[in-house]
């Protein structure tokens, strides 16, 4: 009984390294022309051109002194901005958004801080950039909707200085705005500031004519005689 059951496991074995072999040679047999993902997917679904690695991939930043990356923070309330060089030394930068750490080299902040963008100014911008007036990027995004209102209250209380820091915050990203071109020649005319207030408002003329605007400059080029 012993030798039977010794026998009965030898062809045991036997049979099964014959499937597993009959198996690695179909494998092996199939790896030349099927990739893994063929056993996972099925039928094999088509690679995307962009996905595809031809070459070697160019580097988005070349390490040097003149490379840096610009580093923004806007809540409402308070706005940094930070130009981290590209060394390849490596670095650590910390930013304080509060006063803390004595510790810590400070900027003094400035007294008005950009009103972040909103859902309502989606359309204006794109108004905006559809007339194909300059837009500088790399200044702070700015909610034109914010400033219009912040501008008329500071005008309104006259606070004209206040005012026009408000009008400055969008002009440094939208420097071809008419309307607040306009708001700046009509806030430095009110601060005695008549010369500059008309170039401006002679400037603003090129870019979109209003009315109002050409009487006013009319007004202002009679007084002068």
């Amino acid at each position: 009984m012993k030798h039977a059951s010794t026998a009965a496991r030898a062809r045991g074995a036997l049979v099964l390294g014959t499937l597993v072999g009959a198996l690695v040679g179909a494998l092996g047999g199939g790896c030349a022309s099927r990739t893994y993902t063929y056993y996972l997917v099925d039928p094999e679904q088509p690679r995307n051109e962009a996905l595809k690695e031809e070459g070697t991939l160019t580097r988005p930043f070349a390490f040097g002194s003149t490379t840096v990356m610009k580093v923004r923070w806007n809540d409402g309330n308070l706005i940094t901005e930070v130009d981290i060089p590209m060394v390849s030394s490596g670095q650590r930068i910390v930013i304080e958004h509060a006063p803390g750490s004595s510790e810590l080299k400070t900027i003094p902040a400035s007294r008005v801080v950009p009103p972040p963008p909103t859902v309502a100014d989606k359309s204006l911008v794109e108004a905006y950039r559809a007339r194909g007036l300059n837009i500088n990027e790399d200044a702070p995004e700015v909610s034109i909707v914010r400033a219009r209102a912040l501008v008329r209250q500071a005008t309104e209380g006259g606070n004209y200085a206040l005012a026009l820091e408000w009008v400055e915050t969008v002009l440094a990203r939208y420097p071809s705005h008419p309307e607040f071109l306009r708001a700046k020649a009509s806030l430095l005319l009110m601060m005695g500031e008549r010369a500059k207030a008309i170039e401006i408002y002679e400037y603003v003329e090129g870019i979109e004519s209003d009315p109002a605007v050409r009487k006013k400059l009319e007004e202002l080029r009679k007084s002068e005689k």
